[in-house]
Order: C-alpha cells, then sequence, then structure tokens
C-alpha cells in the first residue's frame, strides 16, 4: 500500500507516490502567485486519479507553504501563492474519498528528516528550508504538533527580523530573514549589483570560479542567514540544523562559516555547540514528510 505526498511550494507543486522513504513516482506542475485555486485543485485530482488507477494507495499527505490550520484542512494564508482561506483539504478529499492531511511544507520536510534523514540520531532537530521563500520548523522526540492553529503557525522562521528597517519583505514588513537570503533575495541581490537575472544555482557556480559580484552577493547571504540561526539558535536549542530546499545544494560553500558563526555568537555556543548540516532527503522531504503527518 503506498500513500501519495503533495509539496505545493512558489514555483512548482510535486506529486509523488510515496513508500516509507522512497519516491515512487513523482509528477510537477507549475505555480507561481497568479494560479487559480480552482484549476489547480482540478489538475491536482487528475493527478491523483491517475496515479490511484495504477497504485493501491491510502492515503494523501499535503506539505504547503504558508499559514496552515491542520484542524480545518486549509491553507489559511501564502504570501507566495496568494491563496487565502483555502479549504484544500476537503476539497481534494470530496474529489477523491482518500484521508487528507496537511501541514507547512518546511514542517513536512523537518519530519521526514527526523524521521528518515539526518534527524535519526537526535531528539531536538531544527530544519531551515532556502526556496523561493524560506520556511522553518523545530521537531522534538520526532513529532509535529497539530490540530492546534497557533502550533501550525509556529516556526516561520523566515520572518526572523535580520536587519531593522532593511529590504522589503513579500509578507509587508522589512528586514526578515527570507528578504536576504531565500533564492529570490540572492538573484535580486545579485541583479542589483550587476543588473544580470540569473539563478541562485548559477550564482552559487559563480562563486566557485571567483565571480567578485557573485562572492559578494554569498557573502551577504550567508552573513545574515547566519544572524537568522543565532536567533533560531538562542530560543529553541536544537542538537542539529538541517539546511534543505534548493540553495542546499550549493551548501558546501558556506556550511563551514554557519558552522563557525553561529556556534561562535549563541549565548553559550562553545558549551552547546549546534551542528549544522546539508539535509539529506533534498527536494523529496516535502512529499515524504507529508505522509508521515
Amino acid at each position: 500500500m503506498y500513500s501519495i505526498g503533495i509539496d505545493i511550494g512558489g514555483m512548482s507543486a510535486k506529486i509523488g507516490l510515496i513508500s516509507h522513504d522512497n519516491v515512487v513516482l513523482e509528477e510537477i506542475i507549475p505555480t507561481d502567485s497568479n494560479l487559480d485555486y480552482e484549476l489547480f485543485i482540478g489538475h491536482i485530482t487528475d493527478v491523483i486519479k491517475d496515479i490511484c488507477s495504477h497504485n493501491k494507495v491510502d492515503k494523501i499527505g499535503i506539505s504547503s507553504c504558508g499559514l496552515i490550520n491542520s484542524k480545518l484542512g486549509a491553507i489559511v494564508y501564502s504570501n507566495n501563492i496568494k491563496w487565502d482561506n483555502k479549504n484544500i483539504v476537503g476539497d481534494i478529499q470530496n474529489r477523491t474519498n482518500l484521508p487528507v492531511k496537511i501541514a507547512n511544507d518546511a514542517k513536512c520536510a523537518a519530519l521526514a528528516e527526523a524521521v528518515f534523514g539526518i534527524g535519526k540520531e537526535y531528539k531536538r532537530m531544527c530544519m531551515i528550508t532556502l526556496g523561493t521563500g524560506v520556511g522553518g520548523a523545530f521537531i522534538i522526540n520526532k513529532k509535529l504538533e497539530s490540530g492546534n492553529a497557533y502550533g501550525d503557525a509556529d516556526g516561520i522562521l523566515g520572518h526572523i527580523s535580520v536587519e531593522n528597517g532593511g529590504r522589503q519583505c513579500t509578507c509587508g514588513r522589512r528586514g526578515c530573514l527570507e528578504a536576504y537570503s531565500s533564492a529570490t533575495a540572492i538573484m535580486q541581490s545579485y541583479k542589483e549589483r550587476t543588473g544580470q537575472q540569473i539563478t541562485a544555482k548559477e550564482i552559487f557556480d559563480n562563486v566557485r570560479i571567483n565571480d567578485p559580484s557573485a562572492v559578494a552577493t554569498m557573502e551577504e547571504f550567508q552573513y545574515y542567514l547566519g544572524e537568522g540561526l543565532v536567533s533560531l539558535v538562542n530560543v529553541l536549542r536544537p542538537e542539529v540544523i538541517a539546511i534543505g530546499g534548493g540553495v542546499a545544494k550549493s551548501s558546501d560553500l558556506f556550511l563551514d562559516y554557519l558552522n563557525s558563526h553561529v556556534n561562535s555568537q549563541t549565548y553559550g555556543g562553545i558549551a552547546l555547540p549546534v551542528k549544522i548540516v546539508s539535509a539529506k532527503l533534498g527536494n523529496t522531504a516535502g512529499m515524504i514528510g507529508a505522509t508521515l503527518l
């Protein structure tokens, strides 16, 4: 028996057929801030029905960006896909006749890493995801709180303030970590320096060949990410922090800096150092974690 994991992000939605920690098959649907909700539900339902016609599926889990109410099964607010108060659990459940659960995408990714990935050996694990936005979650004893609107809303790590009155964030505030350390922010920072619009991966590739503008962009990114993680560690004190999302593919360029900066700047960091590592499960973590809800 399989499960279906759906991971909805600001640029794409991934639908996977999942067995434990293995993605058997995957389909991707493009998303953006102008995506029509009803069209999306129709499209994703067709994909689910097609998968179910060839496989035995017992449940569906949804990992979504934004503020989630797991009790109501709703995406309450998302600044990246512009959906407010959408009862996505009910809409998909009614169309598929399968049980459906939902949680924030970073929480799902963290849960998967805690159970199957980098957090297996730890009781206190934090994950921060660096993609279109910046997400995060804190997991204790491999469990995720659900059914409580306030619990659903914790771990909004991308909106830790790292620069008073700084860059405009899509949430409406200024100086959020997301405005400095998301892939979107990295691309914007490089464009401001060079006038060139290239991907975050291309920017990190340019760091490897010592492009001065790319190096300056990365130094800014890693400084603000480090400052955000210092605040996170001081409040939550995890044993390990997993860096996930698309930016994590280039983490060999900045993990040494983060480990040094965070442990030197955190209160008591020498006595209780935190390990900062690249997540193990990659971009499949959201889908896998959704099936663990």
